[in-house]
C-alpha cells in the first residue's frame, strides 16, 4: 500500500514503527481485530479467516510497540472472534461512536 517492504512511504506510515511517535503526541486510538474465527456475524469467509489472524497478529505487535512506548490513550479491542469483513467493523464503529464524538467534542444529540 506505501510501496516496498522498508521503504521510507513504508517506514513513515507503518504504526508500529511510529509508536513512539503516536505515544507522545497522545494521539487516540481504537484498534480492533479478531481472530479469523467466524461467529454469526460473518460466517463462511476463508479469505477473511486467513486475513483477520494476520491482521491480529500486526494489531498485537502494534500493541505491544505502542505500550512499550508509554502509550496509554487508546482503545485494544483485539477479540476471541471475528473475520476480516463489514459486519465486524460496523459494530466496532457503533462502539467507538461515543469515544470519537468525545474525542471530536461533537455532542451525541444527533442522528446515528
Amino acid at each position: 500500500m506505501w510501496g516496498p517492504t522498508g521503504g521510507p512511504g513504508w517506514q513513515r506510515n507503518d504504526p508500529t514503527v511510529q509508536a513512539g511517535r503516536l505515544a507522545g503526541n497522545n494521539t487516540r486510538l481504537w484498534v480492533y481485530s479478531g481472530n479469523g474465527t467466524p461467529s454469526e456475524i460473518g460466517q463462511g469467509s476463508i479469505p477473511g479467516q486467513v486475513i483477520e489472524q494476520v491482521v491480529l497478529q500486526s494489531n498485537d505487535a502494534f500493541k505491544n510497540a505502542y505500550t512499550a512506548a508509554g502509550g496509554h490513550n487508546a482503545v485494544f479491542n483485539l477479540d476471541n472472534n471475528g473475520v476480516h469483513s463489514w459486519g465486524y467493523w460496523g459494530a466496532q464503529l457503533a462502539a467507538m461512536k461515543p469515544d470519537m464524538q468525545r474525542t471530536l467534542g461533537a455532542g451525541g444529540g444527533g442522528q446515528t
